[in-house]
């Protein structure tokens, strides 16, 4: 399966790649068509030096090549040089606001390459927090940071403020094209400018205590589980027996607002269209969905991010949790520290998707572009790549990542599952949603209505979602 993928990831641009890697004057092009799937097309690989150095895995006895040495690109490589400036020569300090610490360490890294650039860190409570106070600070005339963090719930406000540079423009020349597509297409607004680079690739998947699948399921093999639940009618019929066989102590998912995300995701549907709101044609059917799994009783009553939500990892009273690869890392390992062996994870029914994701962009009157722009080469480099991987397990979004070894070293938290594999046929797979503003607001919405599923019927609470929407925007329009 690895070669079948990553020949589609790498064999899509690796001759551009190899020259973005070794030209300093490669800025990206125009804005790629948007598209609902994540997948590369298939393409014949190009003729390339690439060949030779076995990084497009030409057979299932090839190694990938590592990236701990002959990989990485040396400190002194034109790649690094902004602005006709070399490493050395960039200085900066770069106001940095982030709701999680742990990028406090990624970003650092870059000093590996750029000594002279220094950080200013601000931790922010939340995203939602974040860009509160983003606004607040652009209407205040305050400090605005250097690096724009925009989550994937607020990436299309960012396409509509104006306020991110075009990072591909000269002199800062960050090519698109080493990203995966579908990352660079969510990084590109809708005007075609290329504003942000991927934090991680997000494949989505379902993860699970395999104690508890080997007593229910009577297999904790991922791909056994995956060919038993394709369907969510399927996953439905499977949680009843378990909640038999349980007695019903085990639920089959903590909670029903945690399905929305891949539920509204695998429809490949948008919210809206302008200011008409399209959540009662688009979604009311997977609010029957939703009261169709709610009615089998297999659900543990906890919502998304609760401490009841976050105890239950440990508990060892739910069997699986739709999550995306992040979760390893940010929820899972947090939640459950003597659970290293105990999980694994498996393909979500109804098709694979994409939940979550951090673009960084530039401040378009930052004081500090040559350094940040420096940082985004750091990042979009292998070592850059393999620094965010080590660190705290995000799967990178270049493409060339994928041919080194690294990625694919057994996870042990994993129970040695090869789960790069696995995300990499989620990401061939998975739809994808064009980012929209105000996409939080929907997401939450859709959420809270999930938690009250008796309220009403699937098409009142498709209703009350859109009432909600206009609430807090009254531009929508039914």
């Amino acid at each position: 399966m690895r070669n079948r993928i990553y020949k589609r990831i790498l064999a899509f641009s690796i001759a551009s790649v190899l020259m973005a890697f070794s030209c300093i004057g490669c800025g990206g092009g125009s804005a790629p068509e948007v598209s609902s799937r994540a997948a590369v097309p298939d393409t014949q690989e190009p003729e390339s030096p690439a060949q030779t150095q076995s990084r497009t895995a030409d057979s299932e006895t090839t190694a990938p090549a590592s990236a701990d040495s002959a990989d990485y690109i040396p400190a002194d490589d034109e790649y690094f040089y902004v602005n006709g400036k070399s490493p050395e020569e960039i200085t900066g300090n770069i106001l940095f606001w982030s709701w999680d610490p742990n990028f406090f360490t990624m970003v650092e890294k870059m000093n590996d390459i750029y000594p002279n650039v220094t950080f200013e860190f601000v931790t922010i409570a939340s995203a939602e927090d974040y860009l509160q106070k983003l606004q607040t600070a652009l209407t205040s005339g305050g400090e605005v940071p250097d690096i724009l963090a925009m989550e994937i719930g607020m990436v299309g406000k960012f396409y509509e403020m104006g306020i991110c540079e075009d990072i591909s423009a000269e002199p800062w020349n960050i090519d698109q094209d080493l990203l995966i597509p579908y990352l660079a297409e969510i990084g590109t607004d809708n005007d075609g400018t290329f504003i942000g680079i991927p934090n991680t690739a997000a494949p989505g998947g379902l993860f699970y205590r395999r104690d508890l699948a080997k007593e229910y399921l009577g297999t904790d093999d991922p791909d056994e589980i995956s060919a038993m639940m394709p369907t969510w009618q399927d996953f439905i019929n499977v949680g009843k027996d378990v909640a038999a066989k349980s007695g019903g102590t085990v639920s089959m998912i903590p909670g029903m607002d945690s399905l929305v995300y891949p539920m509204v995701n695998q429809t490949g549907l948008s919210w809206k269209d302008g200011d008409k709101l399209m959540v009662s044609e688009n979604f009311t059917e997977t609010f029957e969905l939703l009261k169709e799994v709610k009615a089998a009783n297999i659900d543990g009553g906890m919502d998304i991010w609760t401490p009841a939500w976050n105890a239950s990892f440990a508990q060892g009273n739910v069997l699986c949790y739709p999550g995306s690869c992040w979760f390893q890392s940010f929820v899972i390992e947090p939640n459950d520290p003597d659970g290293s062996g105990n999980w694994g994870v498996a393909s979500v029914p109804g098709g694979s998707y994409n939940w979550g994701g951090i673009w960084w962009g530039m401040y378009n009157q930052s004081k500090n572009k040559d350094a940040v722009a420096a940082w985004m080469r750091y990042e979009l480099s292998p070592q850059g790549a393999q620094n965010k991987y080590e660190l705290i397990h995000f799967y990178p979004g270049v493409k060339t990542a994928y041919s080194s070894e690294y990625l694919y070293k057994p996870n042990e938290f994993f129970a040695n599952q090869n789960v790069t594999d696995f995300y990499l046929k989620e990401m061939d797979e998975m739809t994808v949603l064009r980012p929209l503003s105000d996409d939080s607001m929907f997401y939450n919405s859709m959420s809270f209505f999930a938690q009250s599923l008796d309220s009403g019927t699937a098409q009142e609470l498709a209703d009350k979602v859109e009432e909600d929407l206009i609430s807090s925007n009254p531009d929508y329009q039914k």
